[in-house]
């Protein structure tokens, strides 16, 4: 009799094998093994911290401001803190050398053709213009500071009868067929124009015989009006242009404001309200009443210190370890108006020697050091983690933090920041891990 054999298919079987498999690894593991690798003393532990902050308003009315790519002129009243009254000396290089006149040159209009940067401070009204040579020469070589005094022979180079003068760095020039661009043209005396079409001829061989002729300018605002405009004098767009004609044809000539011109920006201040102590020369520093002030247009700047450090430091010199440190700044709202709104970024740098600002440990980190100004929040914050981490480890025991602005020579704008005192006070957040 045959017999019939019931078998499995092999591939049932594989099928099975695979959900037995599953299943017990599936299965919780009945031991330890694994665990306890990391002992619970070492898990990081996190904990939170404020740290106060003492502030001083420091003037700082000795910035350095030679070779800038941006020269000021005007004047402009500033809420909250004063007056600023800008200008800048800059020497004028040949556009080229050994160039000839031609036959009985005769000067027919000759302008200081200023270039707009597009940035302007306060409201523009017009004002009058002064330019004059300069005594002493400039030197690419030195350094200059905005507090300097500028010694001019007292020649008045601007054409009275066209003063004052429209301040528009949004309008285009146009003269006849030729697009000047957005410039501000300082209309000079046509005499002195003649006077240098008369010079020798070597003076004009090169630009050291022209600069022991013209040392340089001085360009400010003589009266009237408010306003400051931002000019450019580093890219040779802004010069002195002389038009002409002689026997034969008509021409014009230009003196330019290169990147090789020796320059320097300056400032002067007369201060109102709760800085108006900084008009008395012997005072440098003001407290921190509720408020703290920068100032750019080498106005002021604010000062710090972290109160309590020396706490976070371990008898065994094992110091507290900063996984972060936040430096939040309340901005005094509301105190700008349209014309004044608050500085787009605030540097944090530490106080060299001579006064010359130097980078702190978060300029150089991966990490960037913040500073730009919030204005959800409106506060500034800056990533100090390894600042405070150096101060803590007593790494920078001497050096003194500051707050400034980000274009300190090249702009006039300000903002007054929540003091230790004020109603939302500016404090130091740290992250720590033990």
């Amino acid at each position: 009799m045959k017999r019939t054999l019931n078998r499995i298919h092999p591939t049932v079987c594989f099928f099975l094998g695979c959900l037995l498999l599953g299943a017990s690894g599936c299965t919780k593991p009945t031991t330890d093994i694994g665990l306890g690798i990391q002992p619970e003393a070492e898990v990081l532990q996190l904990s939170l911290d404020t740290v106060p902050v003492v502030f001083q308003t420091v003037r700082q009315d000795s910035l350095e401001t030679d070779d800038l790519s941006t020269g000021l002129v005007g004047r402009c009243f500033h809420p909250r803190f004063g007056t600023v009254d800008a200008s800048f000396a800059s020497q004028l290089r040949l556009s080229a050398t050994g160039i000839d006149f031609g036959s009985n040159p005769v000067a027919d209009s000759m302008h200081l053709v200023l270039r707009y940067t597009g940035d302007w401070y306060g409201t523009l009204r017009p004002q009058t213009f002064s330019v004059q040579p300069l005594v002493d020469s400039l030197s690419l070589d030195s350094a200059y500071f905005s507090n300097r005094n500028v010694s001019t022979t007292g020649v008045e180079w601007v054409d009275g009868a066209q003063m004052p003068l429209e301040l528009d760095p949004l309008s285009t020039t146009i003269l006849g067929d030729d697009t000047l661009g957005q410039v501000l043209r300082v209309p000079l005396q046509p005499s002195i124009a003649q006077e240098i079409l008369d010079l020798p001829a070597s003076t004009f061989a090169g630009n050291t015989p022209w600069l022991n002729h013209l040392p340089g300018l001085l360009v400010r605002r003589e009266s009237g009006g408010q306003g400051a405009v931002a000019i450019d004098i580093s890219t040779g767009l802004s010069v002195m242009r002389i038009h002409y004609h002689n026997d034969t044809d008509t021409s014009f000539y230009d003196f330019a404001i290169s990147p090789l011109s020796a320059r320097v920006n300056l400032f002067e201040q007369d201060w109102v309200g709760e800085l108006g102590a900084f008009n008395d020369p012997s005072v440098s520093t003001l407290p921190d009443d509720g408020a703290c002030y920068v100032m750019s247009g080498s106005g002021c700047k604010t000062n710090l210190d972290f109160v309590g450090l020396e706490a976070y430091r371990g008898d065994d010199g094992q110091n507290a370890t900063v996984l972060r440190a936040e430096l939040v700044m309340p901005v005094v709202d509301p105190w700008f108006n349209k014309s004044f709104g608050p500085q787009d970024q605030l540097f944090l740098l530490m106080e060299g020697a001579d006064d010359v600002s130097l980078p702190t440990p978060d300029q150089t980190a991966p990490i960037p050091v913040g500073g730009e100004y919030d204005r959800a929040a409106n506060a500034y914050r800056f990533n100090l983690t390894s600042t405070v981490q150096a101060l803590i480890n007593g790494e920078l025991a001497d050096q003194q933090l500051e707050v400034v602005s980000s274009r300190a020579g090249i702009s006039i704008s300000g903002v007054v920041l929540q003091g230790a005192m004020g109603e939302t006070p500016s404090e130091l957040y740290l992250t720590l891990g033990e």
